[in-house]
């Protein structure tokens, strides 16, 4: 586990230094307990007017259930459009307003938050965060435009080749594994989707007890703890 941790918070930092091409040096990554005890890894940068944080939640596609696969899909892909008392208009606005990056992804065996910010900005970027995390809206609206853009993508796999010779590769390596069914689900799964769905996923999914967080940037660790307690300090345990 500390490798993994120390991934993350590395592959941030080495994301920032390229982007302004500062010279190498050693990695210094620390271990970060907030107040509330939530863990994470900081890699801190002051000369970089920028934060950026991945975290990585255990269990992804591969949890979904057959008759709802592509839930995680659908979640990730909606969890940004709307939180707290902000509608997914207002909750994009606050984003682009501030310049924030955020968004969420899912793959077999996680489901993955981003989060990029002018240090400036940090302590709001944390707070949109935390409502994305913990009180989602996922009002029919954007839930039903995304769905009917990803039904549009899987109507036109059904005619790509390359499409249907790798879900036809995944059926015969995995067979019965949950690896076998697509982290997109079909056209019949992502109909079948709920909004009560999507909120479940969101309660049982993203918890305190299976997340790893890494951070790098122009943040101190003190200052990390609190803003970690913001985000992350309502999830379930």
């Amino acid at each position: 586990m500390l490798q993994i941790y120390r991934s993350i918070a590395a592959g941030l930092v080495v994301s920032l230094f390229l982007l302004i091409s500062l010279p190498a040096r050693a990695v210094e990554v620390t271990e970060v307990t907030s107040p509330g005890g939530i863990k994470a890894w900081l890699v801190e940068e002051p000369s970089i007017p920028i934060v950026s944080m991945n975290v990585a939640w255990r269990g992804g596609a591969s949890l979904d259930p057959s008759d709802k696969a592509g839930l995680a899909y659908l979640a990730s892909s909606t969890m940004d459009e709307g939180a707290g008392e902000f509608d997914s208009k207002a909750f994009q606005e606050s984003l682009s307003d501030l310049a924030i990056q955020l968004g969420f992804d899912d793959s077999k065996d996680s489901f993955s938050g981003s989060l990029k910010t002018l240090s400036e900005n940090t302590e709001e970027a944390f707070r949109l965060f935390g409502l994305a995390i913990t009180n989602p809206r996922f009002d029919e609206e954007p839930v039903e435009r995304i769905r009917g853009q990803i039904l549009a993508s899987l109507n036109r796999k059904l005619s790509d080749p390359n499409s249907l010779a790798g879900r036809a590769w995944f059926e015969l390596a995995f067979g019965d594994h949950p690896y076998a069914q697509p982290s997109e689900g079909t056209i019949d799964t992502m109909a079948a989707i709920t909004r009560d769905d999507l909120a479940t996923f969101a309660r049982a999914r993203l918890g305190k007890d299976n997340m790893l967080i890494g951070f790098g940037g122009d943040i101190s660790a003190m200052e990390l703890g609190d803003l970690l307690d913001m985000s992350f300090g309502a999830l379930p345990d």
